[in-house]
């Protein structure tokens, strides 16, 4: 039988002035068969750096519709797939997973795991799953603000997650002036939509979603009180449609938590809870209501009442493992560090990672990181590594990348991440550039030889430089360590001299006499 041709995909984005954020979003999307920018109205470097990343760029228009744009864009997409990122977004994941995910029979619409680089101190990040990946042709995109992939007319769209995939989000560390400007566009657009809905009378159930877009934006520019109240006169006045009530529970459920009223915050789930469906859409909002209030134990309760698997009446799919980043929070905050490295190993055979790589880190240790590591399935395996390479804390994103290492030898995903951080001057020291220097040499990389860069670099001070040299000379036989030697030695203090001397006789034996 022949074999299937893998699923095509077109990663498509709307844009306006994004120069400091696209080439990275657009570099994280490359793996994609083509890519689709339609610009806004950019003034700055945005259309320039996207004529020379995509595939194709079309200078458009704004209207003051999201959903509208969304759709202009879509109309230049021509694969079997559309993968919609955002700008300020990378994503990460495993292309041959996605693929292979994608060329499954049954689901039309995907959802990935979104977090932003903001963190909620002393519990997990609040991850959400949101729908970026449909089949083109039985989608569109609806609504000005607030905007949702909704079927085409006679299509029903099935939900699946997408494993080993998250987009990672940085819009909210952009600076504040820049986050002012988006969400004051955001609150002056939704308050535009409701006064348009009153001026053309339009009936109550629409005014009530109009009225919920904008205590949605309210809360979004930082009037978080004014978009509470407002959120419950909406609800008050019982008019606002189903769907329209389960956005507004999910967000107001959220912001409410944050801002640490979290009677207010159950209050919302509740409300969710009546027009769901299925409680465990409900259930699992007070997973993450628990963790947001430092409540391990709460957090326990919570997931007893998530199922092992469950797909309600829409296709959407709901899984236990799903919430394993709470579990393990939960387990390491009530002392239970063996069960939650046993919760994490488990989800990481399945394709979850039950934490972000620092997190991991910090809850489980050195060893239970190695044991999550070495359980992982393929599809989270690349998707860990751009994570340890996006870490924040070099010397600790570089450890993290040499377990994968040493859990995979001759695998070249870490070992690719890793040359994507600082080399060589921020190492921890020799041992860690010779342990980096065999592994690298030993996937034939020896151009990328730390030991031979550490020698070279003369930010780094005399004596040390000396050393990597010495050892490149004697380990490798690498003569490119050679004038690195004798420059680094001819710079050593005399009162150093003994010291070093001693230093390289134990790391080559012979090799300074002969130098």
């Amino acid at each position: 039988m022949a074999r299937q041709p893998d699923p095509t995909i077109s990663a498509v984005l709307i844009v306006k002035d994004e120069e400091d954020y696209l080439a990275r979003c657009l570099e994280s999307v490359r793996w994609a068969d083509e890519i689709v920018v339609y610009d806004t109205g950019s003034t700055d470097r945005t259309v320039e750096i996207a004529r020379r990343l995509a595939d194709t760029v079309v200078e458009g228009y704004w209207d003051d519709d999201f959903g509208a744009a969304r759709n202009r864009a879509l109309e230049h997409a021509t694969s079997q797939w559309v993968l919609t990122v955002d700008a300020d977004e990378q994503f990460a994941g495993d292309p041959r997973s996605v693929r292979r995910h994608l060329a499954r029979p049954g689901a039309s619409l995907f959802t990935v795991s979104l977090t932003s680089q903001v963190s909620t101190p002393s519990a997990p990040d609040v991850p959400l799953s949101v729908a970026r990946m449909f089949r083109r042709g039985e989608a569109h995109w609806s609504g000005a603000l607030h905007e949702q992939i909704t079927p085409l007319p006679g299509v029903r769209l099935v939900t699946r997650p997408m494993p080993g995939a998250s987009i990672r989000h940085a819009g909210y560390s952009e600076g504040r002036e820049a986050m002012n400007e988006r969400f004051r566009r955001n609150l002056e657009l939704a308050e535009r939509e409701l006064a348009a809905a009153v001026e053309a009378d339009a009936g109550v159930a629409l005014l009530a979603v109009k009225r919920a877009n904008l205590a949605r934006s309210l809360c979004g520019g930082g009037r978080v009180a004014e978009g509470l109240a407002l959120a419950e006169e909406v609800y008050a006045g019982g008019a606002l449609p189903a769907a329209g009530l389960d956005l507004l529970s999910r967000a107001m459920c959220l912001m409410a938590a944050h801002e640490s009223d979290f009677a207010l915050a159950r209050a919302w789930v509740e409300r969710l809870r009546s027009v769901v469906g299925n409680p465990v859409w409900a259930d699992e909002l007070l997973v993450k209501i628990a963790a947001m209030e430092g409540q391990p134990e709460a957090v326990l309760d919570a997931l007893e009442r998530i199922p092992t698997t469950m797909v309600d009446a829409k296709g959407r799919r709901a899984r236990r493992v799903d919430y394993a980043r709470f579990e393990v929070w939960a387990l390491c905050r009530s002392g239970a560090a063996v069960d939650a490295t046993r919760v994490a190993e488990r989800a990481a055979a399945l394709g979850v990672l039950a934490g972000e790589p620092l997190e991991l880190w910090s809850w489980l240790g050195e060893s239970g990181f190695r044991r999550v590591a070495a359980a992982l399935a393929e599809d989270a395996w690349q998707l860990l590594a751009v994570l340890c390479r996006q870490a924040q804390q070099v010397p600790a994103a570089r450890r993290m990348l040499g377990i994968m290492a040493e859990v995979r030898p001759g695998d070249l995903t870490p070992l690719s991440c890793a040359l994507e951080l600082t080399f060589p001057h921020d190492l921890a020291g020799l041992e860690e550039a010779a342990a980096w220097s065999a592994r690298l040499r030993s996937v034939g990389l020896d151009a990328r030889c730390p030991l031979v860069a550490l020698a070279h670099d003369q930010a780094v001070p005399a004596p040390q430089r000396a050393r990597a040299a010495a050892l490149a000379l004697f380990a490798y036989a690498d003569e490119r360590a050679l004038p690195a030697l004798e420059a680094a030695l001819a710079e050593v203090r005399p009162e150093d001299e003994a010291e070093l001397g001693a230093h390289l006789d134990v790391l080559a034996p012979g090799l300074v006499q002969h130098a």
